[in-house]
């Protein structure tokens, strides 16, 4: 498993483009109909996902996609990427890994 120092290199590494999709939830209802991973699933349930990207990927979905997040939404036909964190500039956040739950 590749390690990164920040969120921003983690992106970098995985996301060749990106464009805000803020309002993702509305134009897809039934976002929670995809694969999402454990991780990322609880954010969703727990209204912790601050910021949503349509993004293209490097190359296929792999393990860092995964730790990412990121999934493919099969109703748009697009990769979408949630974003957990609020205020902190993204070379200032630790890498995460979504396909875990975290517990409180």
């Amino acid at each position: 498993m590749k390690e990164f120092k920040n969120y921003m290199e983690q992106v970098k590494y995985s996301v060749d483009q990106m464009v805000l999709f803020n309002n993702y939830t509305s134009i897809n209802p039934n976002y929670l109909d995809n694969d999402l991973q454990v991780g990322t699933l609880q954010s969703l349930e727990e209204d912790y996902v601050y910021q949503w990207y349509a993004v293209e990927i490097i190359g296929d979905e792999n393990e860092e996609t995964e730790r990412l997040g990121i999934f493919w939404d099969d109703e748009l036909k697009i990769y979408i990427l949630p974003v957990t964190h609020f205020g902190t500039g993204w070379a200032g956040v630790e890498p995460v890994d979504e396909r875990e739950r975290v517990e409180d």
